[in-house]
């Protein structure tokens, strides 16, 4: 038997999505084209950490460092690969930046969203749904979210009744369908109360762990 998202609207609601934070050591961090950058985010520190309110503060301040910040966010050790260092490239990392700076507190279309992706190679969804998250960019009409590979899993777990239209979803047509994600997000934490960003963070941090106890009365969120 499934679950429903409104069950755990308490809880949900008490989500302090904004405190949400990773820590991250500075040893994990050595790219030598961007170093320089790097070592300002760190200061003479080690280990930083670096929450949500931190990221969506920074835009105000300077684009490129904002760009780090968010990577050091969504991926505290820097990940398996070279994805991370090519995209880190100065050429590409100047083209992130330029693509980045028109999307702040704007309202994007899913083919733009789309193309610019294409334009860089090495960026997928998973992240540049982070940057326009914490960019506050607003896509037909409702708020943008991360949709990362661990999302995606929940979605497809069967686990929540409210994200049955969203089944099917795997990182070969999670841009087509990240408009209906956004929208059916933003509708659930209209119906139920809440920021679309702390459903996000309890599908993240809670969403494959939940299970129906035998027995029990599901009663109604008012």
């Amino acid at each position: 038997m499934q679950l429903e998202i409104r069950e755990f609207q308490k809880l949900i609601k008490e989500l302090p999505y904004l405190k949400h934070s990773f820590d991250i050591k500075k040893k994990n961090w050595k790219v030598q084209s961007q170093q320089s950058l790097i070592n300002e985010v760190f200061d003479a520190n080690e280990v930083i950490t670096l929450n949500r309110y931190d990221l969506k503060e920074a835009i105000h301040f300077d684009l490129k460092l904002f760009i780090l910040k968010t990577l050091m966010w969504g991926y505290p050790t820097k990940g398996r690969g070279n994805n991370l260092n090519n995209l880190l490239k100065d050429e590409k990392f100047e083209l992130l930046t330029s693509t980045l700076y028109k999307y702040h507190e704007s309202t994007i279309t899913i083919k733009q969203l789309s193309e610019d992706i294409k334009s860089i190679p090495g960026l997928g969804l998973s992240t540049m749904s982070k940057f326009v998250y914490f960019l506050d960019a607003r896509l037909d009409g409702h708020k943008t979210l991360i949709l990362d590979n661990r999302i995606i899993q929940v979605i497809n777990s069967d686990s929540y009744k409210e994200l049955n239209g969203l089944k099917g979803i795997r990182s070969g047509n999670a841009i087509l369908k990240y408009p209906l994600y956004c929208e059916t997000m933003d509708k659930l934490a209209q119906s139920i109360d809440v920021e679309s960003d702390q459903i996000e963070m309890f599908l993240f941090m809670f969403g494959s762990n939940l299970s129906r106890v035998y027995g029990e009365h599901v009663y109604d969120v008012g």
